[in-house]
């Protein structure tokens, strides 16, 4: 018999999917199959579905984003300390040529973990400490900036090495801090070496993961 589909489903007969709504051809025996030939031959072309957000983290993208819109950045790059603490994730900002123009890149070290696009869904291996990370980063990025310079001695948007005395206390220099929009009031703190770096205890927090 002909029915309306209550939900997404394939076809038993092509294998194809069809939409939840669509009008379907449905018995007990054979299952839900689509109503001609043609819409078969259709299924069996269509680009596979868009898979599901499995978060929204609109906050990382706008962050993200503003350093190109606002901060004049080509290609924005974030490193910040994931939750063990001594991991290295990687944030960037896709170019207009990419096939998913300005989304936001995750990374750990050099494994891709997903994308973020700029309505915040973000699509890959997210897990829910990585997403917990990543907003906290959003909300507070002075500090995590502070926390990745004090383990490696770099500034946590241009990885260069942190000299200049007072932006080790800060973790970043003033250019980087008028280009990200924070803000940058060093108290005379003397420059840090990375070999220093190392031996710099970060925030409790962090090293408990």
């Amino acid at each position: 018999m002909t029915i309306v589909s209550k939900y997404s489903g394939k076809c038993k007969l092509c294998g194809g999917r069809f939409a939840e709504g669509d009008r379907i051809e449905w018995s007990r025996s054979l299952g839900a199959r689509h109503l001609t030939g043609d819409e078969c031959e259709a299924a069996k072309t269509a680009p596979p579905p868009a898979p599901d957000a499995v978060a929204n983290l609109k906050p990382i993208a706008d962050f993200m984003l503003a350093a190109r819109e606002d901060g004049g950045l080509k290609f924005p790059k974030l490193r910040v300390l994931h939750t063990d603490g001594r991991s290295e994730l990687v944030l960037g900002v896709t170019g207009p040529k990419s096939q998913v123009p300005g989304s936001v890149t995750v990374k750990l070290e050099w494994e891709y973990l997903g994308l973020v696009r700029p309505t915040g869904e973000a699509f890959g291996n997210f897990s829910a400490p990585l997403v917990d990370r990543l907003l906290l980063v959003a909300e507070n990025p002075a500090k995590a900036a502070q926390e990745f310079a004090a383990l490696s001695g770099r500034c946590s948007f241009c990885y260069s090495e942190i000299t200049d005395e007072g932006s080790v206390e800060v973790g970043y220099g003033p250019i980087c801090a008028r280009r990200w929009g924070l803000p940058h009031t060093p108290k005379g703190s003397p420059a840090l070496s990375a070999g220093a770096a190392l031996r710099v205890s970060i925030p409790d927090q962090i090293e408990r993961g």
